[in-house]
């Protein structure tokens, strides 16, 4: 059977850097193709993120290319990779395509997971949607099983009502293929940024080695696909996984996306032990997310030794009273002591910290830059909180907004925007950000840039940003030499 899998474009503002952002390699559809293509199944990806490199921002540019592939592939087979950010993508798209193509439309991912019922009434091209982990339950269904009896499964009875399936977890991760990296654009993936590493100009690659979290943060919809609890690939499944990206990939730096990379303190430590025993600690550097009170001098020794450059830590907050109202289970004195523990091992640090809280008020901003100051985290940035169907925040204040509204680009983006906790006006954030923030936190990352890179690394740097901002620029370029009079 043909399977062609789909990754959802964005929705960028063009005054985005491209170079400031990583770019991670859509590793749950490479899982999935790798599951599909053991199989004997024929799959392919179709990467509309990617396809904003060379198409630019040219939603009809890629829309076209998508139909161009879905014409030539003639797949039995298409699922889409869904977020609810961009759910209007994926209803965009199978709307698109549906007229030119047979096959069998499916939805998966984290807002299918969310909202599978919701999904198939929302989306009325689609056939199936897939709740949880992909993997086994797409290639049941490749293989003719009926939705019925397929876990995770949304689908209509023949009077229209919707059932869904409950998903089952993969127990053995091990017995999982490799994610199958060729069908992505690699040179897009591993080109050298000083984002995805923080602070350090590298050509990153990403892994998930784990899957699931203990906690059960008010916000966060990471571990909604993967369910309750943690299971994890063994060191040995890991080891094999990047001597192979190292044979088969030019690359600086690894990237662990694990939510706790220490959730399993000894399984961590065999890892590191196999990193530096197999030299790998000496050919690439790596980062982790981890939580504040994993961290002891003795770990972040051996994180250090196996060539680890960058821990980072969920911070989220520099008043206990954000940490308690969220359920973030820390406190700021945990988290003040991991920033310390980090400085003292000799890594880097970089706090995540949300923005937009229950309450907020100028004087938080103010306060969280000062703790910034005190703290000394290496890196850090700021993201709005934002309320995300399946979360407990969602039942609390997302005022049914996925059940009630269109999913348009308009609607989706208005309601992810939107300030619907703090009490300072869009006028008064805007100005606070471009005044105090912005400005502190661009000499905060160039300090970082400067401390972390050798010379020859920031002047390829500087090369780089040089060439972006000319390509910035000759659009303007073209206008002035047929308007000679247009203002800059």
């Amino acid at each position: 059977m043909k399977i062609l899998l789909v990754y959802p474009r964005t929705t960028p503002s063009r005054k985005r850097n491209p170079f400031r952002e990583p770019a991670w390699l859509p590793l749950g559809l490479s899982f999935v193709a790798g599951s599909l293509r053991q199989k004997g199944h024929v799959v392919e990806i179709f990467d509309r993120y990617v396809m904003q490199d060379s198409k630019g921002l040219s939603k009809n540019a890629i829309n076209e290319a998508t139909i161009e592939k879905v014409k030539n592939f003639r797949p039995d087979v298409i699922g889409f990779n869904t977020v609810s950010p961009l759910i209007h993508d994926t209803v965009e798209c199978a709307a698109m395509i549906r007229p030119f193509t047979g096959a069998l439309l499916i939805a998966g991912g984290h807002h299918a997971t969310a909202l599978p019922a919701l999904t198939l009434q929302k989306i009325p091209e689609l056939d199936l949607a897939l709740a949880g982990e992909g993997e086994e339950s797409l290639l049941k269904l490749a293989e003719g099983v009926r939705p019925r009896d397929v876990p995770g499964v949304a689908y209509r009875q023949a009077d229209g009502t919707i059932s869904c399936n409950g998903p089952q977890q993969i127990e053995n991760l091990d017995k999982l293929p490799f994610p199958v990296l060729d069908l992505l654009d690699m040179g897009f993936y591993l080109r050298p940024g000083t984002q995805a590493i923080r602070g350090h100009y590298l050509s990153t690659i990403s892994l998930i080695t784990a899957r699931g979290c203990l906690r059960r943060c008010d916000f966060c919809s990471e571990s909604l696909t993967y369910g309750r609890g943690i299971r994890y690939h063994s060191p040995e499944y890991v080891l094999a996984w990047i001597e192979k990206l190292l044979a088969e990939y030019r690359f600086e730096g690894l990237y662990f996306h694990d939510n706790n990379f220490l959730s399993d303190e000894q399984r961590a430590a065999r890892i590191m032990e196999m990193l530096i025993r197999k030299g790998i600690s000496r050919q690439v550097k790596w980062a982790a997310q981890t939580r504040a009170d994993t961290l002891r001098s003795d770990i972040l020794a051996l994180m250090k030794r196996s060539g680890c450059v960058l821990v980072e830590i969920g911070i989220e907050a520099s008043a206990q009273k954000d940490l308690d109202q969220y359920h973030k289970g820390t406190t700021v004195e945990i988290n003040e002591r991991a920033i310390a523990l980090c400085r003292k091992a000799g890594l880097a640090m970089h706090a995540y910290m949300l923005t937009a809280l229950r309450g907020e008020t100028v004087s938080d901003l103010n306060q969280r830059r000062k703790w910034l100051e005190r703290a000394r985290p290496t890196s850090f940035s700021w993201h709005p909180l934002k309320v995300y169907p399946g979360t407990r925040l969602y039942l609390e204040c997302g005022d049914g907004f996925f059940e009630k509204s269109p999913w348009t680009e308009k609607e989706i983006m208005a309601f992810f925007n939107e300030d619907r906790f703090s009490e300072i006006s869009p006028s008064e954030r805007k100005k606070w950000m471009k005044s105090r923030y912005e400005p502190f936190s661009r000499w905060w990352m160039r300090r970082t840039i400067l401390k972390m890179n050798s010379v020859e690394k920031i002047a390829r740097l500087a090369a780089r940003s040089t060439k972006r901002r000319i390509a910035e620029k000759l659009p303007f370029l073209f206008r002035v030499a047929r308007n000679p009079l247009e203002d800059p």
